[in-house]
């Protein structure tokens, strides 16, 4: 397994540390922590020691930093605090050529996840429905954790788990039957047109809603008549769908949806009822364990015969624990589902599967203030298809203007307005709500996605405005403040990496991401300010060659970080 840069000298100063108070290190490091800036990188806090010691923290410190050597590292007491400093050598050069070594890489551990699995089930639309704007969290925050752990050597299997089963469907047949054109059978818009259609007539008509209910009903029956009708509206709704994950760079390893568990959950429902049992209530089928105050049961069979999502999800957990024997299950669906999730768990431990801990509810907010200058939308290809469209208008004008050469500006507007979408999204913590602003999130200053990709463009700009990228460079000459602190910055990426992906939170990347570009844009702007601290300085090789290897990278650093998230890297802007 590979250890960070910044990993490797906080264990060495936690190893010393613990040398000096003959403790063991398992001890001390869970206690060194990010010091000040002003004072240093690492910190020790000596305030436990005082009363074995019978000493004051100050002196405490004072002691220790005066017994510690540690390569690598300058060690002073500052107070009650043991802190240090990385020394600019060779601590630049290990940050700077682990980065270009790395590539695209950076910021991976192939050794990290070595011989486990996670199954990922996320973004899973319905079908006969298109891919709406409310699928984005759960769609970017699932491809996002899955390019995560793939980074991290784990394997991944990502399941798109479509909603292809129930009265949902029963719904689009019947109102088929009554509202659809034969000749737009496999139109996507169609079908979308006549679920709500449909939708709306069953709200208003018991009679119609009975029939969509009997039409599922035959369907769990096995109707051939009905299977064939859901087959021609399920690969028509696939063709749609795969169109707009095309579109967004996202695949998938496996696209099923509940109707693979349509015969299998009668073999589930008996596994429950020998442990923990069934029971009925008021004509349904429901697990018996104890429940809560106000809690409603678990319901396998509805009075009337037929499945719910319940009954589906506990075959399809077994279904992959069987297939993949996964270490993690990860379920990336909103918070609203909480209460499912605790239940469909509680089952299985219930039910004495002993990998039921494996099983994660990856829970996340809502957005709110979603709108286009069509008015309310929810379809996430419109709002791709808008933030497009505002981003060309920009592109336009800054070609004609001379200050932006691309071959294709259609191409270029995409890429930015994909990044625009989704790194609005993932900059929030998951668990948070939101609001959806058009102005904020296609800006190309403050914390966005453009702010970001542009930063990775003036990167590549500089080198190619500097000749290419240097093969050799004295790392002893990035002695800039501005300097030191970017290279700080660029060291974070791998362990922010493991952290992101042990709290499926991918808005640590997207901060830290934002920190690096706001990093080079100081670097950047101080050469504005001042001649000699110019990347591209002028009369002095030695330095400019070093400093365009920091500028490699930086670019390295954000390519890397925002593949992760699923952004594309233009390198023109």
């Amino acid at each position: 397994m590979s250890t960070s840069v910044y990993s490797r000298y906080r264990a060495a100063f936690a190893q010393a540390l613990a040398g000096a108070l003959g403790v063991p290190a398992a001890d001390i490091e869970p206690q060194v922590k990010p010091a000040d800036p002003a004072h240093g990188d690492l910190s020790f806090a000596t305030f436990p020691l005082a009363k074995a010691q019978k000493k004051a923290p100050p002196a405490i410190a004072a002691q220790l930093a005066q017994a510690l050597q540690v390569p690598g590292l300058e060690v002073k007491a500052v107070g009650p605090y043991v802190n240090a400093r990385f020394l600019p050598l060779p601590f630049t050069q290990e940050v700077i050529d682990g980065v270009r070594l790395a590539g695209l890489a950076y910021g991976s551990d192939a050794e990290d996840g070595k011989g486990k699995t996670v199954v990922i089930d996320y973004s899973s639309p319905n079908i006969a429905k298109p891919i709406g704007f409310h699928h984005i969290r759960t769609t970017f925050l699932g491809h996002c954790i899955a390019n995560l752990y793939r980074a991290l050597g784990w394997r991944v299997e990502g399941v798109n788990y479509l909603g292809d089963w129930g009265k949902q469907f029963g719904l689009v047949a019947v109102g088929f039957q009554e509202f659809g054109k034969e000749e737009l059978r496999e139109d996507m818009a169609h079908l979308v047109q006549v679920y709500v259609q449909a939708n709306k007539r069953a709200g208003e008509d018991p009679a119609f809603d009975e029939k969509a209910r009997e039409f599922f009903r035959r369907m769990e029956a096995g109707d051939a008549e009905a299977m064939k009708l859901w087959n021609q509206f399920r690969e028509t709704s696939l063709k749609g769908f795969k169109r707009v994950y095309a579109r967004m760079g996202i695949d998938f390893e496996h696209i099923e949806g509940e109707s693979r568990y349509q015969g299998k959950m009668d073999a589930v429902i008996e596994q429950i009822a020998k442990k923990p049992g069934v029971k009925e209530s008021q004509g349904a089928i429901i697990v018996d364990m104890p429940y809560a105050d106000g809690e409603p049961p678990v319901l396998l069979k509805k009075n009337d015969g037929s499945t719910l999502y319940a009954t589906r999800d506990l075959a399809a957990a077994e279904d992959r624990h069987a297939r993949f024997n996964f270490d993690k299950s990860l379920y990336v669906v909103a918070q609203d589902q909480a209460l499912h999730f605790r239940q469909v768990f509680r089952t299985l431990t219930e039910m004495g599967q002993p990998w039921a801990d494996k099983c994660v509810h990856v829970p996340f907010g809502r957005i709110h203030g979603m709108s286009t200058r069509k008015g309310q939308v929810v379809e996430l290809d419109q709002v791709l298809d808008e933030a497009k469209e505002r981003v060309l208008q920009r592109v336009k004008e800054n070609v004609a203007q001379g200050n932006l050469e691309t071959t294709d500006a259609e191409a270029l507007a995409e890429q930015i307005g994909l990044g625009a979408i989704v790194f609005g999204d993932l900059k929030h913590n998951r668990a948070s709500d939101y609001t959806f602003d058009w102005d904020e999130v296609t800006s190309l200053e403050g914390h966005t996605g453009p702010y970001l990709q542009y930063a990775h463009a003036r990167s590549a700009n500089v080198l190619r405005k500097g000749g290419g990228v240097p093969t050799a460079y004295d790392p002893s000459l990035l002695t800039l403040p501005e300097e030191q602190a970017l290279v700080r910055e660029l060291m974070r990426l791998p362990d922010t990496v493991k952290a992101a992906a042990e709290q499926y939170e991918p808005s640590l990347v997207a901060r830290l991401l934002l920190d690096v570009a706001a990093a080079y844009s100081r670097y950047y702007t101080a050469g504005n300010k001042d001649r000699d601290k110019r990347i591209l300085v002028e009369g002095n090789d030695a330095v400019r060659a070093a400093r365009l290897a920091l500028t490699d990278a930086t670019r390295i650093t954000l390519a890397a970080g925002l593949t992760l998230l699923g952004i594309p890297t233009p390198e023109n802007m």
